[in-house]
Order: structure tokens, then sequence, then C-alpha cells
């Protein structure tokens, strides 16, 4: 069984199913969030600093890094990664993405990637 990417934002739990829907737990109740992922491989959530309180996220299919915002519920592309992404996780105003052979620095306030390191 493929692991299910999760995370914890504001007291809620986000998840993605196996069809690639974002979805959360809201008082014991399934919600869905986002249907318009291709084929997400990680999520993170955005606690503090740039991006706070959205969901980050890694798609396989596309090699996209993208960001749900639950307030308004968009999804939004950040930039094209340059390999195949396994895992994000994030920091005050910084993303960091493991893809094939690499690690990837995103800066939330630029939007721009400003490392890419070789592992």
């Amino acid at each position: 069984m493929k692991d299910t990417p999760v995370a914890l934002l504001g007291g809620i739990l986000y998840y993605v199913e196996k069809d690639g829907v974002l979805c959360s737990l809201r008082e014991g109740r399934r919600v869905v969030e986002c249907e318009d992922l291709k084929e997400p491989a990680a999520i993170c959530a955005g606690v503090g600093g740039c991006g706070n309180y959205r969901i980050f996220i890694a798609d396989a299919a596309d090699m996209g890094l993208k960001v749900f915002d639950p307030l308004n519920r968009r999804l939004d592309l950040l930039a094209t990664l340059p390999g195949l992404p396994t895992a994000i996780a994030k920091e005050e105003c910084r993303l960091v993405v493991a893809v094939e052979n690499a690690i990837v620095e995103f800066d939330l306030k630029s939007l721009e990637i400003v490392g890419n390191y070789p592992v």
C-alpha cells in the first residue's frame, strides 16, 4: 500500500486519498478540499512565516510545487520542480523538497527556487 500524505493545520487533519483528492477531517467528517491535484506525492502544513495557514503540495504527475489555501479553497502552482518529488517540508519562508537525486529549496518571499543541491 502506498503511503498516505498527511498534514495537520489548525487542528484539522489534511490527507490525500488514493485517487489524489485532498480531503480533511472536520469534526469527524470527511470534507473534500480539492480535486484538482494529479498525483500528490507529499504535503506539508504552512505554520508561521510566509504561507501561514496553507497546505503545500509536491505533485509527482506534473512535478508541480503547489499551494492550497483552505480559506478561499484556491490551488496555485508555485514552481515546476526539476525532478520527481518524494517529500516536502516548510520552515518560516522556506520550502524544501526532496526530488530524485537532489534537494530543492524554494523561497516563499521571492517565489523562486533558490537552491538545487545534489544528494
